[in-house]
Order: C-alpha cells, then structure tokens, then sequence
C-alpha cells in the first residue's frame, strides 16, 4: 500500500499532508499545498486531485494547475503592492484552458485517453479564502465552536446537476452520469464532453476566517465515505489533546480504511497557530473602527454644540466581520450553499456556509453541441515544458517529511 506524508511547521499554521492508496490497486489521488502561494507570508495554496479511470488526468493537474495560478496572481500584482488572491475570473480561465489542454493531448493519441479527475483548490490570505470546487472532493472548517462545509458536491443526484444533465440531453441512471460517472463535474473524459453533460467550471466561494477558527480541512471522497463532517473535526480537536497533529491524521486514515473505505484517500489539515490569529483579530478590529469612524460622519448632521459637531443620534454598534454576518438565513436544502451547518452527527452533507456563490451557468437551448475536434501537431508542444510523461507509465513520487 502506497502512502506519502508531508509536513510544515511555521508560526501561522500547521500543515499535514497525507495520500493512502487505500485498497484500490493503484493510486489516482494527488494532491499539494503552496507556503507561501503569494508574496504575503500568511498566504498559501491546498489543492487535491482525485483521479478516475486512469491516473495520468490528475497527475498533469497536479503539475500544472496550482503552478498557473501562482503564474497569472504574480502577473496581477503590481511591483509593491498588496497581494491579491486569484479572482473567479483566474480560476474559471485556468480550469478552463487546462481542461481543453487536456482534452487535445488525449485526442492526440492512437487509442484516445478517457482519464478524467476531480479538483479542489483552496487559496488563503489571512482572513481571505477563496474555494475553487470541480467534482466531489470536499472542504470544511471548523470555526466558532461550528463545522462549516465550504463545497458542494458534485453528484449527478444533486438537484442543481441533475438540471443542468437533463438540458444538455444527458441522463443520470443508478446516480451516475449516463450510468458509468459518480461525478457530474471533473476534468478529462472525452466522451462525455463532446454533449458537455460534464463540466469542469469549478464552483466558486468566498469566506472570511475569524480569529476563532480553529481548523481547515480538505480532502478526497474517500475520506468522506464513513464520516461525517462533524465525526472528522471531532477526532482531529479529541485526538490532538493526547497526540502530535501527525499522528491524528495518520490515526484518522487508518479508522477510514477500518471502517471498510476501498477508495484512495487524502487529507490535508491546517491548524490555525495564536500567532495567525492574533493576525485576525487585529484586522478585524481595524475594520469595526473603521466602520464605527464612517457611522459617526454619516449621523453628524451639522447641529453644533458649542464648537463641536453633534450627530443626531450615536453611530450604530459595528457589525461582527466574518461568517456570522447578520442577515444570513438557515436553509433546510444541501444543495444550497450559503447556510450554518445545523447537521446531525449522521447527516453526511452538512449544509455550508460562505458569503457568495456561484450557480451554474444556465445554456440556451439555442447553443450548438461544443465539439472537439483532433488537435495539430504543434499543440502537443504544450506539454513539451512539464517534467513529467502524463501518458506514459506511472512515476512513483516520494514525499519526503
């Protein structure tokens, strides 16, 4: 059984990286994470890539996509400036072009290549977070004595997938994709993006972190499979009283595969250092004075008392920053994906909580079928740069921690 392992120690967090092959045959899981991703040090990159029918899809994602995206943020960047995180736009653009890449190599070949992968990536900066979300992996994070899920998962059973399947003339027969895919959204798969009845538009979310988040958690569905989100924050924040954060997740891979998970497995866990949320706690305190400051000029209405202005009334009491905006409403239904996870310790889809969403794009009827089409010789020169041969036999990659 293949295993890899991969830690870092810094004064912001804590990093735990670990990839089981599980008892599938072969592993197709890959997956990384970036310290830092930006040129601000309390900014990083986790990114996981669950492949199928072949590993060679998630492997040239794991090797190219999370380096595009450090490539086109460094280019938005002015000289000095602030950093910035990569914007919806970027991550649309990225999962798109590489999609397409793929897709042409693996035309390109004799007996056509039908692998196909999965794709998470999560950036941070601070209290930003961005989540970019293609298929069924997932992100959660503990925060506030709460678990929040950060992605949706896309199933063809998802009321939302399964919409937009039936628009582009596909079926979902036995939960899967024309039958044969578990997944409604992934990379790679030729045959089924010729109809477009699978997408690799990744779906977006913003979150602010507070200076009370304990945990960040993002994994393969192989994980997932015999726990809830709620039993996996529970036994890492139980187990790290009595053992390293190393030795949690390692424990927690083991009770996955004891519970009878045959898929591959991976996990990545950042646990959020004082130091870092210390960070947090100061520029949330800077935003409410702010606000407080900009309250007060807009209530001062000109009366005078002496020399000095007097506002009408005082300024409203600021806002909290962070999840718990006010004006957030529970709602009952898993595909939506701006609510606080209310779940049951058996409810598997805790339903998530994040400040913007973005819903599938809807095709007009009107749209002609995209079609691929055999690519020239010289764009196969794409793949000329990457070290890797994502066609031929697999190259085992070792960790080292």
């Amino acid at each position: 059984m293949k295993n890899s392992f991969k830690k870092l120690q810094t004064d912001f967090w804590e990093i735990v990286q670990y990839d089981t092959q599980g008892k599938r045959s072969a592993m197709e899981d890959y997956s990384d994470f970036m310290v830092p991703f930006t040129s601000s040090e309390t900014s990083l990159l986790l990114s996981v890539f669950d492949g199928h029918a072949g590993h060679r899809c998630a492997s040239f994602l794991a090797n190219s996509l999370p380096s595009e995206l450090k490539k086109e943020t460094t280019a938005l960047q002015s000289p000095g400036g602030s950093s910035l995180l990569p914007s919806e736009a970027v991550f649309k653009k990225i999962f798109k072009s590489l999609d397409q890449m793929w897709l042409e190599a693996a035309a390109k070949k004799e007996t056509r290549i039908e692998d196909g992968s999965t794709a998470l990536c999560v950036a941070l900066d601070c209290s930003d977070l961005i989540i970019a979300n293609c298929g069924d992996c997932r992100a959660i994070l503990a925060q506030a004595g709460q678990t929040v899920v950060l992605t949706r998962d896309h199933k063809p059973t998802d009321e939302v997938e399964l919409q937009r399947i039936i628009h582009q003339g596909g079926t979902v027969i036995g939960g899967r994709l024309q039958g044969k895919l578990a997944v409604s959204r992934a990379f790679g798969n030729y045959e089924f993006k010729e109809s477009q009845i699978l997408s690799a538009e990744p779906e977006i979310h913003h979150v602010t972190l507070m200076s009370d988040v304990e945990y960040l958690i993002i994994g393969s569905d192989g994980l997932y499979e015999h726990f809830t989100n709620e039993e996996i924050i529970s036994y890492i924040k139980t187990g790290i009283l009595s053992n390293s954060l190393e030795t949690v997740v390692k424990n927690l891979i083991d009770e996955a595969i004891d519970r009878g998970t045959e898929d591959n497995i991976t996990i990545l866990v950042v646990k959020f250092e004082k130091a870092f949320k210390k960070l947090l706690k100061k520029k949330s305190k800077k935003q409410q004075q702010g606000k407080a400051t900009n309250g007060f000029m807009k209530n001062n209405s000109g009366k005078t008392n002496g020399k000095h202005s007097v506002p009408d009334s005082p300024p409203s009491e600021p806002s909290k920053i962070g999840l718990w905006k006010k004006g957030l409403k529970t709602v009952k239904n898993s595909s939506s994906p701006a609510t606080v996870s209310s779940a049951s310790p058996t409810d598997h889809h805790a339903t998530p909580l994040t400040k913007k969403k973005t819903e599938p794009k809807k095709l007009k009827p009107s749209e002609k079928p995209f079609k691929l089409t055999a690519p020239e010789d010289d764009k196969w020169n794409r793949f000329k740069p990457f070290k890797h041969d994502f066609f031929g036999t697999r190259t085992p990659v070792t960790i080292s921690g």
